[in-house]
């Protein structure tokens, strides 16, 4: 077992999303062979789990662009990786099982509007700025505050 808690937590993931996909094919292969819809289980999850796992990915990689550094960038991706991961399953389910009413186009632009905000939220202007500023700031001389002053005075 890894020592860090964030990968002990994705492999929990992992492996019950692998427990209740077998137990759930088992079922499905038991009681109707005919309608296989553990894949459907199967599929769903499987989005959440590999976002799980690209959230991971993201935050241990150690490299300098920006997707990897920013945390708020590494949210927009992790999200904008659901939404396009769940909207084509959304189509393919909807052109599997309801192919005369289409209805996935409606959470397509629900979900669609909230990645929009948050795109604009984690590289809008404003934010843009704002990292900016925090560059400015860490390239600047520390200041001595009142915090400073009381370590000198016991040191």
């Amino acid at each position: 077992m890894p020592n860090d808690p964030r990968a002990r937590i994705l492999l929990i993931h992992i492996a019950a999303y692998v427990a209740v996909v077998v137990i759930c094919a088992a079922v499905n292969f038991w009681l109707s062979p005919d309608n296989l819809w553990f894949v459907w289980v199967l599929l769903g999850w499987g989005i959440g789990v590999a976002a799980h796992g690209l959230a991971f990915w993201l935050r241990t990689t150690h490299r300098r662009e920006r997707v990897f550094v920013d945390p708020k960038a590494r949210g927009f991706t992790v999200h904008l990786f659901a939404y396009l991961a769940v909207v084509i399953l959304l189509f393919i389910v909807n052109l599997t099982v309801t192919p005369n009413v289409w209805w996935f186009y409606w959470v397509a632009l629900g979900w669609g509007a909230g990645a929009a905000f948050h795109a604009w939220c984690a590289f809008g202007k404003r934010r843009h700025a704002v990292t900016q500023r925090a560059d400015k700031a860490a390239e600047a001389p520390p200041r001595k505050g009142a915090r400073g002053r009381r370590r000198a005075k016991r040191g």
